[in-house]
């Protein structure tokens, strides 16, 4: 793998993940040292009570490439990723989960994938989360279409060029992963290079998934409308 050229912000938001954090990102470390020229590892503490904040303490103190942003009280991924996103540093943001279930190499392919794009996104071979979670997904795309035209598959995490947040006015800040949607509509909107690429996806290392509710299926909806209703105040090129 060639290194990664531009400079490199990864975020890594967790909520209660304490038994996960060590080797997440012990192993991201690992990764970026040796496939990227410039980075920096930054992890939200989403208002975690499980020893978190105690532990990211030592870690952080232990690499000068990690940083730490603590927020109070839960927000939730959206809102974990808005910390991580405004508050990255490096030309480029790309994200994992606290969970282990991007592993690096995977990373990797969506930095191979990068060629000059200004977001690049990425599906899912298969996803061990089984029929339930299937039909989730399935059904949020189906309404993403419909309520805000995307035709793209976002599945994975994605990586873009930070000064387009300056740009695209993000609106979502509740269900997860609706900030994704929101990028890949508005950079779409915006007639800007997007590029996917396929990766796998691991279990997760332990735990259970946050996000997977019949809440946070009410809440993409809403955030969709949201999204269609920001699109009016986008100026196109």
């Amino acid at each position: 793998m060639i290194p990664f050229a531009p400079s490199l912000t990864i975020v890594i938001p967790a909520y209660n993940e304490r038994d996960n954090l060590s080797r997440v990102i012990g192993d991201a470390l690992e990764f970026c040292r040796r496939a990227c020229r410039a980075f920096e590892l930054l992890v939200i503490d989403d208002g975690s009570s499980d020893g978190s904040p105690e532990l990211l303490a030592d870690l952080a103190r232990a690499s000068p490439e990690l940083r730490v942003i603590t927020h109070a009280r839960n927000r939730g991924l959206t809102g974990a990723l808005r910390s991580g996103f405004y508050g990255a540093a490096n030309d480029f943001v790309t994200w994992i989960p606290a969970d282990g279930q991007i592993p690096l190499p995977e990373l990797g392919r969506i930095l191979d994938a990068w060629a000059e794009h200004d977001l690049v996104l990425s599906t899912y071979r298969q996803r061990p989360d089984g029929l339930v979670r299937m039909v989730m997904s399935r059904g949020l795309r189906l309404m993403l279409f419909a309520i805000t035209g995307l035709r793209d598959r976002l599945e994975g995490v994605y990586l873009f060029r930070r000064a387009l947040l300056g740009e695209l006015q993000l609106v979502s800040d509740r269900s997860a992963g609706a900030i994704g949607f929101e990028i890949a509509v508005k950079v779409r909107r915006l007639g800007r290079r997007v590029g996917t690429t396929e990766i796998e996806c691991a279990p997760r290392l332990s735990g259970r998934s946050k996000v997977a509710n019949a809440r946070n299926i009410a809440q993409s909806v809403g955030e969709m409308w949201r999204i269609r209703r920001s699109l009016r105040h986008l100026r196109r090129p």
